[in-house]
């Protein structure tokens, strides 16, 4: 799938815009690669644990592929990329230089990156999810795809302190939003349940009434069964 991402664009005519939160994706990726690509390539040299190594290799590479995707949409869209890690980034990539021996170097690679990708996944899940361009949205699934390897990756090297990750935050908008699309109030699913109930009821009622007219019907045939004169017998013929 990567290696399809990495594939020219098409040139052919895009009508379609793209939405701030689109661009705000191509940005983000494309930032994120920026810092992440030297991460794991210093991850390569300076770990000494083999899954460390691994997981840098595999993070460069991906990012890699998925910067060749993300210039060449953003140069479709004509939306402008950065060229250089935020001062965050920067900070971070020092603190792994500055670190002293490989111990702490793969603490610091495994937290930093798993955090900074623990952020980017839920950005990238939210376009993924309200896109109105189906390029962005085929990307944003693809990405999501990869930022998901990627934790499991650095996760797996147990070096990630979970208690130092960012807390979750509720989007109360996206919550209602997503409510009302499945038309899921509290007065729809009393209504539903009401109608629910409604309906069962008359179903056994209809059951009910249908097995009480059978026996009915059974009775009656045996009453007048036991009250009609037998016939006569005959007499033997002599």
């Amino acid at each position: 799938m990567l290696s399809q991402m990495a594939a020219p664009v098409l040139a052919s005519a895009q009508t379609a815009t793209l939405s701030a939160s689109d661009q705000d994706l191509l940005i983000r990726v494309r930032q994120a690669g920026l810092w992440e690509m030297p991460a794991g390539d210093m991850a390569r040299s300076r770990a000494d644990n083999p899954n460390v190594r691994q997981v840098g290799m595999t993070l460069m590479v991906d990012h890699g592929r998925l910067d060749v995707a993300v210039r060449e949409m953003a140069a479709k869209y004509n939306v402008t990329l950065p060229d250089q890690p935020t001062s965050d980034q920067q900070s971070w990539l020092a603190e792994m230089r500055a670190a002293t021996n490989s111990s702490d170097f793969q603490r610091i690679f495994a937290n930093r990156l798993r955090a900074a990708h623990g952020v980017v996944f839920g950005v990238i899940a939210a376009v993924r999810a309200d896109t109105r361009n189906d390029e962005i949205r085929a990307f944003a699934a693809t990405a999501n795809q990869v930022v998901l390897r990627h934790i499991t990756l650095l996760e797996s090297t147990g070096l990630v302190d979970y208690t130092k990750l960012p807390q979750p935050t509720v989007n109360s908008t996206a919550a209602t939003s997503a409510a009302s699309a499945l038309d899921m109030s509290a007065t729809g699913i009393l209504t539903t349940v009401v109608l629910g109930a409604l309906l069962c009821g008359a179903t056994l009622l209809l059951l009910w009434l249908i097995r009480n007219s059978a026996r009915r019907r059974t009775r009656s045939g045996d009453h007048d069964a036991l009250t009609r004169d037998p016939e006569p017998e005959q007499e033997p013929a002599h």
